[in-house]
């Protein structure tokens, strides 16, 4: 992992082309462009789990949420406590009951990203509750949920479980009381909302509107894409932020094999270190990489090689890519061949990549 380089001299470009020191962000910088169209937040509260949680931004969210009192900070009381360098988790989760069917009154289609103050497969959350709320996923079809989690195995055996279907199901009698009763006022939207459901049943599955992702940090966590790829999905997609270390998605390790998620490929390695193709399941390539840098205090840089490697695997063999941000560091330099990190201020850093933006989504779903 990098350690914090120096500060960038006077006079050093950065990658949004101006000056480093210069808070002024660019137009194109300063855009704000994200994987996601809205969040839904039905639950909130985590724990760290894996370096990259060191400083998440939700949790200090929901510390400054907790502090404003009145209904939305009891959405988050006691979620965080205070210790030296900060807000942290406290590992209680909280289900907000009356967010619950949000997505069923938002009638125009969103990429709807799932549980950003939470994690959808937290230890604490109540399997009843992952039910109810995958039921509101498979009733309001005309959205597409973006699920993204650090805790790849209790994802992968959720889905896995053939019982999940019927429980998903079950829950679908609970949707009426997220509906009814309304005020008057809302009436009318509440028998839009009826007709557009969709009946309740055990196909199909995957559910095609749910697009499930995890959160990877560095090599060491990359094993969490073999467990995406043994989970019945109809988009599989990764996050590779905060980016902190080289990650190679080409060498997912599989037992004593490796499974290149890029190109869908199976393989080992011989006696004398050379790829030797063997045979395995007929798994897909990955359908979407989104990779950013950390932002906030203590923020870790990510070195350009990093994101560039990924980037030029998606192009290459046409997966979408979609760069969210450097982060709190840019890459400066100074005329020489050799870019340093500048810490700037996530606004100064901006969001181009080799002067360009990249907003790639995939544009259709596809189950299997």
């Amino acid at each position: 992992m990098m350690g914090d380089p120096p500060g960038a001299a006077s006079g050093r470009k950065l990658a949004s082309g101006r000056n480093a020191g210069n808070g002024r962000p660019g137009r194109i910088e300063s855009k704000d462009v994200e994987w996601f169209e809205a969040t839904w937040n039905p639950t909130a509260g985590c724990s760290l789990y894996s370096p990259g949680c060191e400083h998440c931004y939700a949790m200090r969210i929901a510390a400054r949420l907790a502090r404003m009192g009145g209904k939305t900070g009891a959405r988050y009381a006691g979620l965080t406590r205070t210790e030296r360098f900060g807000p942290i988790w406290t590992g209680e989760t909280r289900v907000s009951e009356d967010l619950l069917g949000w997505p069923l009154f938002r009638l125009s289609p969103r990429r709807i990203a799932v549980d950003l103050m939470s994690d959808l497969f937290h230890e604490n959350l109540a399997t009843e509750t992952i039910d109810l709320l995958h039921a509101v996923i498979r009733a309001a079809h005309w959205h597409r949920f973006l699920v993204l989690t650090k805790r790849a195995g209790r994802m992968r055996a959720y889905y896995s479980d053939p019982e999940t279907p019927r429980r998903i199901a079950e829950k679908s009698g609970f949707l009426s009381s997220l509906i009814l009763p309304v005020p008057s006022r809302r009436r009318r939207s509440t028998n839009r909302v009826d007709r557009a459901i969709r009946p309740m049943g055990l196909d199909p599955w995957p559910l095609p509107n749910l697009w499930l992702g995890v959160s990877i940090e560095d090599q060491d966590r990359i094993a969490r894409v073999g467990d995406l790829l043994q989970t019945p999905a109809a988009i599989r997609w990764v996050c590779f932020e905060p980016l902190l270390d080289r990650v190679r998605p080409e060498a997912v390790p599989i037992g004593d094999r490796y499974f290149d998620a890029f190109g869908g490929t199976h393989y080992g390695i011989d006696g004398r270190g050379r790829t030797v193709p063997v045979e395995g399941p007929a798994w897909r390539p990955l359908d979407w990489i989104v990779a950013g840098g950390e932002i906030g205090a203590g923020a870790r840089p990510m070195h350009p090689h990093w994101v560039r490697k990924l980037r030029d695997k998606c192009v290459s063999t046409g997966i979408p890519f979609f760069f969210r941000q450097w982060g709190e560091w840019a890459p400066a330099s100074d005329g020489r061949s050799e870019e340093t990190m500048t810490r700037v201020g996530k606004r100064s850093a901006g969001r181009l990549l080799d002067g360009r933006t990249w907003n790639e989504i995939p544009g259709t779903t596809q189950a299997e």
